[in-house]
């Protein structure tokens, strides 16, 4: 008898992104799972060790999702970009934005990477060509700070602006040009070494 492929990982992990859309991350049971599936909770505990297994992978997908968006647009300055695809992902994923930046969980080391990523695609700009590797990673992180503040305010409602060129350019870019007039480039957050060998 061929194998049933109908509550695969993946055709779970898609039921569990559409109810987090619609519901919010912390409405994600395995009952809540199962029954949008019409299924028991079985199919899910057999593709997963446990409801945390899920909720990991179902974080995979979202910032999967979250970096999609930040790429996705084209600036010169691609700090820029990033931060206009970071408000653009707030205001039209706000119960994705939530689950990755509103309610606690213990996967914050996925965000290294991403860094990572990002302050590669930096050194190509003459801006920050200058800097060492782990100067672009911090200032990626000081970035992001500035940015999770303007991504609260439209995810909330409370700023409704949708040309997130102008909020970058007025509210974050500052930040940055601040941090390399200062020389502030150590990491605020967790440092490089904790995300690539040395």
């Amino acid at each position: 008898m061929p194998p049933n492929t109908r509550f695969t990982a993946a055709r779970i992990l898609d039921v569990a992104l559409e109810l987090t859309r619609r519901d919010g991350v912390a409405a994600i049971s395995a009952r809540g799972v199962a029954a949008a599936l019409g299924c028991s909770t079985g199919p899910i505990f057999k593709q997963f060790a446990s409801m945390d297994d899920l909720l990991e992978r179902l974080m995979d997908r979202i910032i999967a999702l979250f970096v999609a968006s930040a790429g996705a647009t084209q600036h010169d300055d691609p700090l820029v970009g990033a931060g206009m695809g970071w408000l653009r992902f707030a205001a039209e994923q706000p119960r994705l934005y939530e689950a990755l930046f509103l309610r606690h969980h213990d996967w914050h080391a996925k965000w290294g990477p991403v860094r990572l990523r990002l302050a590669a695609e930096m050194a190509q700009h003459p801006k920050y060509a200058g800097l060492d590797k782990p100067a672009r990673f911090a200032l990626v992180g000081r970035a992001s700070i500035v940015m999770h503040g303007l991504g609260v305010e439209i995810w909330s409602g409370r700023l409704p602006v949708r040309d997130y060129e102008a909020l970058v350019l007025e509210l974050a870019q500052p930040a940055v040009d601040a941090a390399l007039a200062q020389g502030w480039t150590h990491d605020l957050h967790t440092p490089l070494s904790t995300h690539v060998a040395s």
